[in-house]
């Protein structure tokens, strides 16, 4: 085999999308409270559970990944559909990404405030009550996703988002024009 042939075998290596056996998984929280993973005879502690669509797929294509014994991180699969998991797993493994994707909902817009040094100073209700969130490079940290999802994220990485900017009343639509 030449250098280009291990080259492309490699990048197709790196393409490939490893499903996971919903049926031979095994999670389970280990001493320390961390979720952890039995499959195929192996263990894998402090598993690290990422949902590959997060705004749209909640419990489709979620991948499965760990760090290895040199500290490299290595994606075991993907779970393609938890439903494919038993009741207990799937409870388990939602809590968990309900946990780490928490996100409140913005419900209602009072004022936005550019202090004209890179910040701005964002008024709001969520689903989780009224707050001022402070957001760096809002260009790139408060803006649409679609036509009518918001998404937010403040200076100490707390997401914010409004599925559908069109619930929102007339003055928090008036206000939140000038800054999407």
């Amino acid at each position: 085999m030449d250098k280009e042939e291990i080259l492309m075998e490699e990048k197709f290596e790196i393409d490939r999308l490893e499903i996971l056996d919903c049926s031979k998984l095994e999670f389970y929280k280990d001493s320390g409270n961390f979720i952890s993973l039995k499959y195929n005879g192996e263990d894998y502690f402090n598993v690290r559970l990422t949902r590959l669509v997060p705004f749209f797929s909640k419990t489709t294509y979620i991948s499965v990944a760990y760090d290895n014994k040199e500290n490299e991180f290595v994606e075991l699969g993907v779970i393609k559909d938890m439903k494919e998991l038993s009741e207990e797993q799937y409870k388990m493994i939602d809590e968990y990404l309900e946990y780490k994707y928490y996100m409140p909902e913005i419900t209602k817009i009072y004022s936005i405030k550019d202090n004209n040094r890179g910040f701005i100073f964002v008024d709001i209700d969520t689903t989780s009550g009224r707050k001022t969130i402070c957001i760096r490079d809002w260009y790139s940290n408060f803006r649409m996703l679609t036509e009518h999802l918001l998404y937010a994220v403040d200076v100490d990485g707390n997401k914010y988002c409004c599925n559908d900017i069109d619930t929102l009343d007339k003055k928090s639509l008036a206000i939140l024009e000038i800054f999407v």
